[in-house]
């Protein structure tokens, strides 16, 4: 499978859920550190599936920046090292297998080589969230990170969850004026954000709140980090 799109639009966090919802295993790789090997990129590759065939369950096995491995060979920047891994890569690759599913993810399809191409079987383009979906990650968000809880079940998941704050007193956000019209218009800002911009975002709100005496979360706290 190929996933392309801009960063922080959850291709990885896709390919977990996959892995998840598949009952498969779930191994993540990174392209960019199959250069470094050099002349043991190839013996390094091998051993990555025969260890991925032995998984009894299957695995999902994701490679991120893919585009920095399995660039196309057609341009003389690419080393014989290289050269050799990808081929040795297509190879590993040529035949159906009923217990590794490779997700290949990348913010520049059109770097693949041509190659890796035909091995795709299934395409998936992750898009910077729309309007409706940036409002809805905020309500999410604001809810895990910057809302205490009420309920005595809650508030013993926060307990068990930081027992220290027995000892310590954590402190505990609470929100002030926080609307739904504020909402949507941070929403309405907040366009090109990507999905984990969105929560950096938020946490930053949890952070900036925790600051202050009474540890509380108002409109013009949130506008000043937007």
């Amino acid at each position: 499978m190929l996933f392309y799109g801009p960063p922080g639009t959850g291709k990885t966090l896709f390919a977990k859920k996959l892995a998840m919802e598949s009952g498969m295993e779930y191994a993540v790789m990174v392209g960019s550190d199959i250069a470094p090997l050099g002349p043991m990129a190839v013996s390094e590759i091998n051993l990555l599936f025969d260890w991925a065939e032995k998984q009894s369950s299957g695995i999902v096995l994701f490679i991120d920046e893919a585009d920095a491995f399995l660039r196309s060979r057609k341009g003389g920047d690419i080393s014989e090292y290289m050269r050799h891994t990808i081929n040795s890569f297509l190879y590993r690759t040529g035949t159906p297998s009923e217990k590794v599913v490779l997700v290949l993810a990348t913010n520049n399809p059109e770097q693949l080589d041509d190659a890796i191409h035909d091995r795709i079987d299934e395409i998936v383009g992750f898009k910077l969230p729309t309007l409706n979906e940036r409002r809805i990650m905020l309500f999410h968000y604001l809810v895990k990170y910057c809302q205490p809880p009420s309920s005595f079940k809650d508030k013993a998941g926060f307990i068990w969850k930081y027992p220290k704050s027995l000892i310590f007193g954590k402190k505990l956000i609470s929100n002030e004026g926080v609307t739904k019209e504020i909402i949507d218009e941070i929403a309405e800002k907040t366009e090109g954000f990507s999905g984990r911009e969105i929560t950096k975002m938020v946490i930053a709100w949890q952070d900036a709140a925790f600051t202050l005496p009474d540890a509380c979360l108002t409109p013009d706290l949130m506008f000043k980090i937007l």
